[in-house]
This record gives C-alpha cells, structure tokens and sequence, in this order.
C-alpha cells in the first residue's frame, strides 16, 4: 500500500513539473518588427529599429529599442506595479531616467489601446513554436488584426507583449503599441539562459526626470 502511495506521490509530482515545464524564468526574446508609420513620419522610417531585443527574469523584462538617434530601454515588473524608461541620446550627450510614479501609470493607462481578442482555430509554426491565430479589434480606432498566441511556453510580458491577456498563451505574432504608435511584432527567437547584469536598473550616469519634464523636452506631448 505504502508502495502504491508513493508512486501515486511521484506520479503527481512528475505530472506537476512536466506541467510547469514550458514556463522560462529567464531568457533572450528576439523580435523582427514592422512600425506602422504614419505618412508624415515616413522620411523618417530608417531610424526605426527592424529587430527588438527583450530580456526577461522573473517578473521583471526589459525591451531595449536602438537607432542610429538614441537608444531606449523600457524596464516593467508588473507584479510590484514598476515601470522606468531610460533615454540615452548621443547627439545631445545626456541619459534620462524615468521612473514611473503610480499617477503616470495611471494616465498612460487611459491612452492604451482597448482590445478585443476573439480565438480561431487555425495554427501554424512561429520561431518553432505551434500557435493558434486570433481575430483583434482595436476599439478606440476600430482597428483589425490578427495575432498569433503559443501555449507551448510561458514567459513574463514585456512592453511589446502587455497588452494581451494571459489567457490567450503567449503571443509570437501581433501588433504592438509604442510611443503613439503600432508595430507589427514577430518572435524570431526565444532563448533560455542568464541575462546580463544590470538588465533591468541604470546606471549612475543616468539623469532622473519626471515624466512631465521629459513631455516638455518632447514640446508638451
């Protein structure tokens, strides 16, 4: 019986940990991306990044956008309800730091987009990955997509990835919205693995602002 018990014991055991299997604590996610320009920034289009890098540990994830311009990192923990951007601008030799107080969380929270996420039943492959499409309607512009979610991995969202409920899986195919504007994201590779130090904090040579101080600097966007 005792025998019985603790197989029954390992059993469950093994069921649990193949269950958790798919999820990745810490890693490297590379995106090809597509910005969606409007007409009157389109002069501009080579400035805008053709691949994202995302590094992930725990909860936390920090998505790193680089052009020839400046740099930006955009650090989120959504569990402690944390959020800092860093600027780095070579041209006007400064580095901005902005940590996100509770109050300008909650005003960038009213400008996100609303979405509607409706599942469908055809799959395909992304980055090795089995996903299944998904139909997606952008309320406040009543704008459609489509998006592709994989539950053959779990990972933190990152900047990129917020805007999509867990529940849909993962998502390796979608649109995106950045700095008023929507990109196309694609997973081109998920990789396992340490992270570099400092990932997710800045340096001293980082200025801290406010985020009413750097709308200003932007002309009181």
């Amino acid at each position: 019986m005792k025998r019985i018990i603790l197989n029954l014991a390992l059993l469950l055991i093994g069921t649990s940990v193949f269950a958790q299997s798919n999820k990745i604590a810490e890693g490297t996610i590379i995106y090809t991306v597509e910005w969606k320009l409007p007409e009157q920034m389109q002069a501009m289009a080579s400035n805008f990044p053709t691949e994202i890098k995302v590094f992930f540990k725990g909860d936390s994830s920090s998505l790193k956008t680089e052009s020839a311009m400046y740099s930006s990192t955009n650090i989120i923990n959504f569990s402690k309800e944390y959020e800092r951007l860093l600027l780095n601008i070579p041209m006007m030799g400064k580095k901005f730091s902005v940590i996100f107080s509770p109050a300008d969380q909650e005003r960038m929270a009213a400008n996100m987009p609303e979405l509607s996420v409706k599942p469908g039943t055809e799959t395909k492959k992304i980055a090795g990955y089995t996903a299944q499409k998904h139909e997606v309607n952008e309320k406040k512009s009543n704008q459609n997509s489509e998006a592709w979610f994989t539950k053959d991995v779990e990972i933190t969202p990152n900047s990129l990835s917020r805007f999509y409920g867990k529940e849909y899986g993962f998502p390796v195919e979608f649109t995106s919205y950045m700095n008023g504007l929507s990109v196309k994201a694609v997973v081109k590779e998920i990789a396992a693995g340490p992270v570099p130090a400092g990932s997710f904090s800045a340096t001293k040579d980082y200025e801290e602002i406010t985020l009413d101080q750097l709308m200003q600097m932007q002309g009181g966007r």
